[in-house]
């Protein structure tokens, strides 16, 4: 149990290392020819819980400090493939493991269990692979070859099985063709783009993204690359200077196409002090008034925006609450619920939630076992009156562990 007096901030520290980046790179670089250096790899259980699937796949990977060495090839070492509480692992990981021409199952554990999986299904089958999941849910299991030719993905839920079909077929023996309908959350297929551009594999997509093509047979080469600071997780350090004082956050790239780094709109509409100032973002506190902010790209900005709104003037809009329903909890319930016990003036409708702004009284929060649910709860904190107590709040390592220590640091 933890609990977070209110209070006020100041300090500068240092954004996490980006589990969607590193995750991506882990898996690209597994299936490299030779030795990558991944270099500021952070200690998220999601990025340990890749590394631990592509161990089992067969790679090497070594640990110096904050270094990763990671060699790819080699036999499997297991046909359990355990992805922790990761979605993308689990959906993304699923077609690299079809590149195999065994059969593995990729499990979980947590919330995982009741995310939906069964988008990997038909995509796999109509490339070669039997799978399988149980009634849409993990386990799934897979047993290839990924052979490529042709598929249609659907992109409404989640990007990341797409994501991970252009990861693994590069490598297929054959060449592949991609007919994408409702993709949502496109900024995270931009930093997968990214990525295969980086080790060298060459991807054709129409301007819209409804199709790819991607040539089979390709050899990824091995990279010397940082891990990109997180934007997801920085993001409430960051609303913790706009609602509570001022932070200076270092390791964010201006120019990252993580779909995050959309934080710096909100913060600037609502009227927070936002400025590079070399190789740190400052926000600080000021009049906040209420925003108007799309979240159906970033849905991850939810927890935090939605506590920004809460200690702006009027009511604030924040659109895309059907993207929250399949996250670590029902996040949409989860912030009616829980920051409405804390005080807060808040309702969804008409798919978005609605927040009117208002001084918090604090109390008790159940985070839900949810990473950015007890990070969002302790920066509400700062403005209540009694505080936020909450158990639970060691699920932050799913994203970023040294969360509670780096709020502790810049306490005034």
């Amino acid at each position: 149990m933890i609990h977070v007096a209110p209070g006020t901030v100041s300090g500068r520290l240092r954004a996490p290392a980006s589990k969607s980046h590193l995750q991506r790179m882990v898996l690209a670089a597994s299936l490299a020819d030779g030795e990558s250096l991944l270099r500021n790899p952070g200690q998220s259980a999601d990025g340990q819980a890749c590394l631990g699937v592509i161990r089992a796949l067969g790679s090497e990977v070594d640990r110096d400090g904050n270094l990763l060495r990671i060699r790819g090839g080699g036999p499997a070492r297991s046909r359990i493939l355990h992805c922790g509480e990761s979605g993308f692992c689990l959906r993304a990981a699923a077609a690299v493991a079809a590149l195999h021409g065994e059969s593995f199952t990729l499990t979980g554990e947590g919330s995982l269990a009741a995310r939906p999986a069964d988008m990997v299904l038909e995509p796999l089958r109509q490339m070669g692979v039997q799978c399988a999941t149980q009634g849409g849910l993990p386990p799934v299991t897979v047993r290839g070859p990924l052979a490529g030719g042709r598929a249609l993905v659907d992109g409404s839920a989640s990007s990341q099985f797409l994501s991970g079909l252009l990861l693994a077929l590069p490598r297929a023996a054959g060449d592949s063709e991609l007919e994408v309908v409702g993709l949502r959350s496109r900024p995270y297929v931009r930093m997968t783009l990214d990525v295969l551009e980086a080790f060298g594999a060459r991807v054709e997509a129409d301007p819209d993204w409804g199709w790819f093509r991607v040539p089979g047979r390709q050899a990824y080469r091995p990279v010397d690359l940082a891990v990109e600071g997180d934007w997801s997780g920085a993001a409430f350090l960051l609303v913790a200077g706009a609602v509570a004082g001022e932070v200076v956050v270092e390791g964010l790239e201006p120019g990252s196409a993580q779909a995050d780094r959309a934080v710096l709109g909100a913060l600037a509409a609502a009227g927070a002090q936002v400025r590079w100032e070399g190789p740190g973002l400052r926000v600080g506190r000021d009049d906040l008034r209420a925003f108007e902010f799309d979240a159906t790209d970033c849905p991850d900005l939810f927890p935090p925006l939605a506590v920004l709104a809460c200690h702006a003037r009027g009511t604030s809009r924040i659109a895309g609450v059907a993207r929250l329903a399949h996250k670590e909890s029902d996040r949409g319930t989860v912030l009616v619920t829980q920051l409405s016990a804390l005080g807060a003036d808040l309702r969804v409708r008409d798919g978005a939630m609605e927040i009117t702004g208002g001084p918090l009284a604090g109390g008790a929060a159940d985070p839900h076992n949810d990473h950015r649910m007890a990070m969002a709860f302790a920066v509400a904190a700062l403005r209540s009156r009694d505080g936020v107590t909450m158990e639970g709040e060691a699920c932050v390592a799913k994203s970023f562990p040294d969360f509670f220590p780096a709020l502790e640091s810049i306490r005034e």
